[in-house]
This record gives C-alpha cells, sequence and structure tokens, in this order.
C-alpha cells in the first residue's frame, strides 16, 4: 500500500501531496479535518439524480461530510492526477408512487404459471429463465455500453431512472470506495485444484424508481434519515439489481475470464482486519490507519455474481422473487456484450419451508431429481461453477445454500438468498438486528446434521460442528431461518421449545425505544438496514472526540466457510 500510493506523488499538486501524506506513512494529526480534494472531483455536484445530498463515498472530500472523517488517515479520495470518473451517489428520490409496469414485461400474465405448484417442471424452468432474463435486460437497460459514460454510473440513464442507497459510508472497513461506489461485502474462501485461495467481495446495488419512491420515506431530501416507527412495505415493481466483483483472477477462477473488471479503491483482498489498541474494537481512526485502500496496490475486481429482486405479489408467502447470475466466461467468451456473459443461477420465490420437526439440511429430499417448489436451480450452471473446484466441495464456487437451495458463490452455503434478506430490520435502541444467519451470533446454527446418536450436536453444511443452545433445536433454528416471511412482516425471533417459547436473541430483544416488541420489518432489504445501522451510528457519534468513535454494531459476517 505504502509504495503505490506513493507513486502517485510524482507530478501530483501539493494539495495532492497533503491527501496523500498519512498513507506514505506520516500520521495524520488526530484532530486534523480530512483534506478536500479539487472541485474537479467533488461528489457534492448536482446532476440528474445525483444531488450529493449524502456522501457519496467514505471519507467523500465535501466539506458537508468533513467531521465524520476526523482524525483519518485519508486513502479513499481521488488524487489530483486521477484520470476516471468518481462515483456520485444517486439520492434525488421520487416523492410520489412510481409504477413502471408498461416497461416490466415479466408482469405479464403468461409468468402466473410460474408461481403455481402444479405447473410442470420443463415449463416453470423456461418461465424463470425468461423472467430472470428480462427482468435483466431492464436492470441494465441504459446503464451499460454508452459512449463516453462510464459502466453504472445511474445520475443520468435515459432509459429510466435508478438509485443507490445512502449511509454505506461511515463504516471504514466496508464504506464506499470513490471509484465504484463498490462496498466490501463478505471474505469467502474458495477451493481451487491449486489450493484454498482467500478472496474479498464489493458490491454496489440499484434502486429502480418504485423501490426508491419507499427509500426516499426513510431518506430525507435534507440528508437525514427519518427511522421507520412501522414496518416498511416496497409497492409492486419494486426492483433491485446488484452486481458483485471478486479480487481473485481468471487464472485462479477461469469463470472470470472476459468478465467486466473495474480498477476499485480496495482494500487488502484478502480481507483486512484490524486489531485494536485496546478494548474489543477498533476505533474508526485505527480502521483508517490499519485497512487502507489502494488504486494500484492490488488487482482489479471482476464480476463474479450478479443478483436481483422483485416485488412481486403474485410469489406465494414472500411477495418477493430473488435471482442470481453467475460469471460465465469461458461458455460465453464469444458475447459481445460482457455484461451478457453471464449464465443464470437460480431463481427462488421461497424457501421450501420444512414441515414442523422437520430440518433443513435433507428438506425437500432429492432435489437434484425432484426440484424445488419454490425454486428453479440451473443445474448446468451449477456444473460450470463446481468443475473448476479443488478438495473442499462447500468451498466450490457451485456451492448453493442449505440443501442446494439458492445462494451465489459469495454467499453462505448454510442458507439461502430469502433466509438472509428476510432478517431485514430497523435495528433497535442497541444497534441490533437479526443475524443474516444464526451461524454470525451464539445462537443454534441453522442448516445442521444432527449425530445420529446425539441430537444435541452435529455438523452445518460447511462441517463446522454445532450444538443446540439454550434449548433451541436444530428443527427450532430451521423454522425460523427457513420460514417464507411475508413481505414487511416482523422476522420471528420466537420459537416454541419443550420449554415453552423461547425468544432465540434473548428477553427483552427487540428494545425499540416505543416499546414495540417485534421486529420492524425493511421488507427483505438488507442494504436499507444496513444504512440505517451506520447513520444511527454516526448519530451517535457525531460529538464523540474522533479518538473515541468506534463503529462496534458493523455487520459481522464472519470468515466465510463456504
Amino acid at each position: 500500500m505504502e509504495s503505490s500510493l506513493c507513486r502517485r506523488i510524482a507530478g501530483t499538486s501539493l494539495l495532492s501531496f497533503g491527501l496523500l501524506l498519512s498513507a506514505c506513512g506520516e500520521k495524520a494529526q488526530n484532530d486534523m479535518v480530512a483534506a478536500q480534494a479539487p472541485e474537479t472531483t467533488s461528489s457534492s455536484v448536482t446532476s440528474g439524480t445525483c444531488s450529493g445530498t449524502y456522501p457519496s463515498y467514505w471519507q467523500d472530500p465535501a466539506a458537508k461530510f468533513s467531521n465524520m472523517w476526523k482524525g483519518q488517515e485519508i486513502s479513499n479520495v481521488p488524487p489530483a492526477d486521477w484520470q476516471s470518473p468518481v462515483f456520485r451517489i444517486s439520492d434525488k428520490y421520487p416523492r410520489q408512487p412510481v409504477d413502471d409496469r408498461a416497461a416490466q414485461p415479466w408482469r405479464d400474465a403468461r409468468f402466473d404459471a410460474l408461481f403455481r405448484t402444479d405447473t410442470p417442471a420443463a415449463q416453470k424452468k423456461q418461465l424463470a429463465y425468461d423472467y430472470s432474463w428480462l427482468v435483466m435486460k431492464y436492470i441494465q437497460d441504459g446503464n451499460v455500453n454508452r459512449p463516453g459514460v462510464e459502466d453504472w454510473d445511474v445520475c443520468n440513464n435515459n432509459v429510466r431512472p435508478w438509485y443507490s442507497i445512502p449511509f454505506q459510508t461511515y463504516d471504514a472497513m466496508s464504506g464506499r470506495e470513490f471509484t465504484h461506489g463498490l462496498t466490501r461485502e463478505a471474505p469467502v474462501t474458495f477451493s481451487t485444484p491449486q489450493g484454498a485461495i482467500n478472496t474479498t467481495m464489493w458490491a454496489v446495488g440499484f434502486f429502480n424508481a418504485t423501490a426508491a419512491y419507499t427509500l426516499g420515506t426513510v431518506w430525507q431530501a435534507d440528508g437525514t434519515a427519518k427511522i421507520p416507527a412501522k414496518d416498511v412495505s416496497f409497492d409492486e415493481g419494486a426492483v433491485v439489481g446488484k452486481p458483485l466483483f471478486n479480487t481473485s483472477t481468471p487464472e485462479q477462477l477461469p469463470v472470470l475470464a472476459n468478465q467486466p473488471a473495474w480498477n476499485a479503491n480496495i482494500s487488502d483482498p484478502s480481507f483486512c482486519k484490524c486489531t485494536p489498541a485496546k478494548g474489543n474494537e477498533c476505533t474508526l481512526i485505527e480502521e483508517s490507519q490499519q485497512c487502507p485502500r489502494s488504486t494500484t496496490e492490488w488487482n482489479d475486481v471482476r464480476l463474479l455474481q450478479f443478483d436481483f429482486a422483485v416485488k412481486d405479489s403474485r410469489a406465494p408467502g414472500t411477495q418477493w422473487v430473488f435471482g442470481t447470475f453467475v460469471a460465465d466466461g469461458q461458455r460465453k467468451a464469444k458475447e459481445a456484450d460482457p455484461w451478457l456473459r453471464i449464465s443464470l443461477l437460480g431463481v427462488m420465490w421461497g424457501n421450501d419451508t420444512p414441515p414442523d420437526g422437520k430440518l433443513a439440511h435433507n428438506y425437500p429430499l432429492d432435489v437434484k431429481k425432484n426440484g424445488f417448489m419454490e425454486e428453479v436451480i440451473f443445474w448446468d450452471t451449477v456444473n460450470e461453477l463446481n468443475k473448476y473446484g479443488g478438495a473442499n466441495p462447500m468451498q466450490h464456487m457451485g456451492h448453493l445454500g442449505c440443501n442446494y437451495r439458492l445462494n451465489g458463490p459469495a454467499d453462505n452455503a448454510n442458507s439461502s438468498c430469502m433466509s438472509c434478506h428476510g432478517t431485514a430490520s430497523v435495528p433497535d435502541s442497541n444497534f441490533d438486528t437479526p443475524p443474516l444467519l444464526s451461524q454470525f451470533s451464539g445462537i443454534t446454527k441453522e442448516c445442521v446434521t444432527p449425530d445420529p446418536e446425539n441430537p444435541l450436536v452435529g455438523v452445518d453444511r460447511s462441517g463446522s460442528k454445532a450444538t443446540v443452545n439454550n434449548g433451541v433445536s436444530f428443527a427450532n433454528i430451521d423454522s425460523i431461518y427457513f420460514a417464507n416471511v411475508p413481505a414487511a412482516a416482523p422476522f420471528n425471533m420466537t420459537v416454541e421449545t419443550d420449554n415453552g417459547p423461547v425468544n432465540v436473541m434473548g428477553n427483552g430483544v427487540p428494545d425499540y425505544a416505543s416499546g414495540r416488541k417485534s421486529w420492524i420489518s425493511l421488507d427483505y432489504s438488507l442494504q436499507l438496514s444496513i444504512s440505517l445501522t451506520q447513520w444511527m451510528q454516526w448519530q451517535e457519534n457525531s460529538d464523540d472526540p474522533a479518538l473515541e468513535r468506534i463503529n462496534f454494531k458493523e455487520l459481522r459476517r464472519g470468515v466465510k466457510e463456504n
């Protein structure tokens, strides 16, 4: 990091030199306000749907945000010699509902059969395929392949407007980088024929106008957040698209060949961690010092996964459809458009919930032969991903989720797309939210195969040991995490045990100031939950001395054991 950033100093202005001092070994004074970048790289300039109301990225140099980064080592601002575009957050949200039905052909009646249980498997597979590609085309239209415009610069889309979510910027470890607005996601270990490789995912999400209207009920035009006191519901036709990039090379993961690649301002690809000088949590200053960003130290990131979510009331039980495309650079090398060198991994609109007392690890039975009731997996794509795998099948790119439910290469093998997203909730007064999956907490693990001789212990799908905690059985926890959570309904964390009802997160959780006892739903939007957590942290920390600021409830993903 030090040498690569110092190489930029030659030929730059004194202002640029000031920005880079800390990255070249000279520590910033603890009370120093982050230096300002040149006016030409300011993210606060208004353009189309990009208003500059909220910070566009961690350490955004616009003066009105500078107190957030006070005392930090500055490594996430464009140098004075930066010639490429700079990410701007699209935050000029619609203030009235928007129905884009005329541009959404997947809402046609012919797709009703996708959600019926009596539809033949072959027909359902074709419908899932057509539905997903129509959604992907809708997401990409006007966002890629525009002459003279950076792909996914959504400020001025001439086809339809797209929007970003604010305040994925405060956390120094995961906050948006300045080139494309990518946030650091999960660490992922992949098993390859050459051995295990430790990688990191970086991603950026976009919301259509229908979804952005709901965002605008939370994120106000004056740059503040209105914390929801009631369950949030996205409108019919809301669409979210999210490309996810990986730090591996095509030599390590051949499916990444011929994929879109970005020079992003990332931290160590092996997933940088911070060690606090005292206590259990690093301060934001320590995180900025120990995990700096660079555009030159590491390789480009490459498209590995592309997720989408659609609000669709035809989906029984959830009213949401989730889908995942993955890189397919070898088989689609001749495709002219690099953003179409992807293949559909699967689509789901429910979790195929196990019956009472049954377990998710083996329900439904023999899904490769019999399929699912509430999802479609494209096994040829799974096989293409897995043929590049090494000795550990659960670290192959095509590991999928629990019992082969839909989950992409970036996701956890013990869960599913809808299982994780169903937890999305407003943080309580302690900044608590339900764990994305139970493995990221001290509660009983999900997707566990019990020991035949001792049902109180077992192993989860990744091979990690598991025990029954606080009387919450493996079937109990699966009944929570693989339930079909209705749209805009609170995520349930209470189960019936032999000793009566148990709140698996402990008595008194959630702890909302209003006294509400159930979680406030954010309708499957984890991005909204994460951004609210960071906003609430900033509100609590803004009056604290910079040296004491700690983002002590950042998203806990753990080291992934795919």
